[in-house]
């Protein structure tokens, strides 16, 4: 028991003397102490923007080592906050949706000069951010993509006609500039190894508006009244030729009918119709005065301005007239 005890008790003096000992020195170098923390501090936050890094939501980081090998390709830092060694560097992308709008010049196919305006959306791969670090720059958008939608525009408007971009062509030339960009940049821009060779997705490029040489807009206009002008005569023609057929057959149905009822038509199957006609006159509750009758058609005369008592009277003027006419056949 009494090692143990001898053992700890040791120790124990040891630390005190340690902790006598730093006092006593501190106590003795206390200026000079105090000066380092001071100066130390100063450095930390002299150097605290080159340690402290901050990348926003939408970005990534690429670290640049001064002493490690330059730029670390095989990592995009993500978004939060990163602490650096106060030498080296951290360069902070933006890979959401971006837009460029910009006036190209182009030539089309007759010679013609044509100001487009030109909207085109992209945005960088975030695997990829090293790499086009690396090989490009931060300014990539003008260094890469600029050249190359001004150049594939150039290629493609140049085998159409202006009227032909102003008016109805102008999505297929979209499609083809942007098939063009891709095609570009997936195959002339990358380094080995690069995933598809791919540092960008291009989304789409848009023609938002042109300008024509002046009187060629006027012209185009013209000619698209002209021709809708054209296209409005034609269907009044195409009108006018269905309203004649349809008189024509019309006019067939008429005279057959004609010629129908013509063949079986009698005296007696008129007066019949007269009869059914007056009693259907004779019940409206509006008739007051119903028709007169002659002595030929043998139609009665029917006078009863009493809605009350105009059915029956109708109706027994209606039997004595069938009697007549049964009696005249």
């Amino acid at each position: 028991m009494d090692e143990p005890m001898n053992a700890g008790t040791v120790r124990s003096g040891r630390l005190a003397g340690v902790r006598d000992w730093c006092v006593a020195r501190l106590a003795r170098y206390r200026f000079e102490f105090f000066l380092g923390l001071f100066f130390f501090t100063l450095g930390v936050i002299f150097l605290w923007p080159f340690i402290y890094h901050t990348i926003p939501a939408g970005h990534v980081g690429v670290l640049w080592k001064r002493f490690g090998g330059g730029t670390v390709l095989d990592r995009a830092y993500p978004e939060g906050f990163r602490l650096t060694l106060p030498w080296d560097v951290l360069h902070v992308y933006d890979v959401r949706l971006q837009k460029t709008e910009r006036d190209i010049d182009v030539l089309s196919s007759d010679g013609l000069k044509i100001t487009l305006n030109l909207v085109w959306r992209y945005r960088a791969l975030p695997e990829s951010v090293p790499e086009l670090h690396k090989y490009v720059g931060p300014d990539y958008a003008e260094t890469m993509l600029a050249p190359t939608v001004g150049a594939r525009t150039r290629d493609i408007i140049a085998v159409y006609q202006p009227d032909e971009v102003y008016t109805e062509r102008r999505l297929r030339i979209q499609n083809q500039i942007l098939e063009s960009i891709r095609y570009d940049l997936a195959e002339q821009f990358g380094a080995p190894g690069l995933r598809d060779g791919e540092w960008l997705h291009f989304e789409d490029i848009l023609i938002r508006g042109m300008v024509l040489p002046p009187g060629v807009q006027e012209a185009i206009v013209r000619k698209n009244a002209m021709y809708h002008e054209m296209e409005e005569f034609t269907f009044r023609v195409q009108r006018e030729q269905k309203e004649a057929e349809r008189k024509r057959i019309e006019a067939v149905g008429i005279r057959n009918f004609q010629e129908i009822v013509s063949n079986g038509m009698s005296d007696s199957y008129l007066r019949w119709r007269g009869i059914e006609a007056t009693l259907d006159l004779a019940k409206s509750p509006n008739a007051k005065v119903v028709v007169i009758g002659n002595a030929k058609n043998g139609l009665p005369l029917i006078l009863n301005t009493d809605d009350r008592n105009l059915g029956d009277a109708a109706a027994a003027s209606v039997a004595a007239a069938r009697k007549k006419a049964a009696a005249g056949d």
